[in-house]
């Protein structure tokens, strides 16, 4: 044979080989010339899609609040003829007595410890801050106006805030010393609130958002960041999140009559507010709105529909907002606490199933947790 003709031989079939090998790349989905994984190397399946599942279902009610205190430690409170409380155990939940009062809800709750853990609830007249020690809950206080808020930093140091709505808007900012209550008037009308310190506290008011530098607290509006003023709406700061001295993040809400909305996020860089969201989702949590961290610097936010209202669960991440998808559908499951497993990117959240748009049928107070 000759040499031209043998060599073209040698290249069909190295031609013909390279082609083959293509395909099959192509079939597992590998680009040609790029290195089969591990993973594929070895037959194993690909790594889970991060995502939102059911971890406990209890008939009936809603789940109102949720906190997370490490990786396997946590508790949950039930909505029902009485509040109820849940802790975690790794992937356990176990109902642990509570006592609860008629007419009561948790409406949040703070943990600096697995024997430090509060629960602050609001319902008729009056409003109470509750104590886990470890062994057994107990009353530590009651107030003559509805708490919206709770802050534990240390067994030594909590603040509670009011709420916007009578009879809770009289109530404004306390704080317990480890022995005794006492109310600040630097923090007449506060709300919600969150804390990275005992010196780097956040709250808000209105228009307005606080910080609590150890001494006493002050305001700066935020009126212009909100949605405009109209005939018929109430724009006002809804909720805050402090996630870093130079990283607090503040929702806001036009609180449009009907439908409620449009909802901003606002972010403090250590400097300055600015807008960095924002889009028509309702009016989300009432009275103040819960935000949790994601562990990789965004926010899950909960909006759950009011009235009828569609429900979501929002994530932020990088200025942008989207809907996280939910088992069974957001038409059928609504979200209205999250709370961020501390040193992970995973997260608990608690709500309730119910008919397709029809939130008041067969309600199922659920559970659920975001795993990677």
């Amino acid at each position: 044979m000759e040499l031209f003709a043998l060599k073209k031989l040698i290249k069909d079939t190295i031609d013909r080989v390279a082609a083959g090998t293509a395909v099959l790349l192509a079939a597992a989905g590998l680009a040609a010339g790029a290195a089969a994984s591990p993973a594929l190397a070895a037959g194993t399946a690909h790594p889970a899609v991060p995502a939102w599942k059911i971890v406990k279902k209890v008939p009936g009610g809603d789940f109102s609040a949720v906190i997370a205190i490490g990786r396997n430690d946590g508790w949950a409170f039930g909505e029902g003829a009485k509040p109820t409380a849940w802790r975690r155990n790794g992937s356990n939940w176990s109902q642990v007595p509570f006592p609860g009062k008629s007419n009561e809800v948790v409406i949040a709750a703070g943990a600096s410890s697995p024997g430090n853990v509060w629960a602050f609830t609001a319902g008729g007249a009056q409003s109470r801050a509750l104590r886990w020690n470890g062994h057994a809950w107990t009353a530590q206080r009651s107030f003559g106006h509805q708490i919206g808020g709770g802050v534990v930093i240390s067994p030594g140091d909590v603040w509670v805030f009011g709420q916007p709505f009578v009879p809770g808007a009289g109530l404004g900012a306390w704080h317990y010393n480890g022995h005794t209550w006492s109310h600040v008037a630097s923090g007449h009308g506060l709300e919600g609130g969150s804390a990275l310190s005992a010196r780097d506290v956040w709250a808000f008011d209105g228009v307005d958002v606080a910080h609590w530098n150890g001494s006493t607290w002050s305001r700066t509006s935020v009126a212009r960041l909100l949605p405009a003023r109209q005939q018929l709406n109430d724009p006002a700061v809804t909720g805050i999140f402090a996630m870093s001295p130079d990283s607090v993040y503040a929702t806001g809400n036009g609180n449009l009559q009907d439908e409620g909305g449009p909802l901003v996020i606002l972010h403090w860089d250590g400097h300055r507010w600015s807008k960095v969201a924002g889009g028509q989702f309702g009016f989300g949590v009432q009275p103040v709105q819960q935000l949790s961290s994601d562990g990789r610097g965004g926010l899950w936010i909960p909006m759950p529909g009011v009235g009828g209202q569609r429900s979501y669960l929002l994530h932020y991440l990088g200025g942008h907002l989207t809907t996280a998808a939910l088992p069974g559908g957001p038409a059928r499951i609504t979200i209205g606490t999250v709370a961020r497993i501390p040193g992970t990117t995973e997260a608990l959240s608690g709500g309730f199933t119910h008919a397709p748009d029809n939130p008041g049928a067969n309600g199922t107070g659920v559970l659920l947790e975001y795993e990677i």
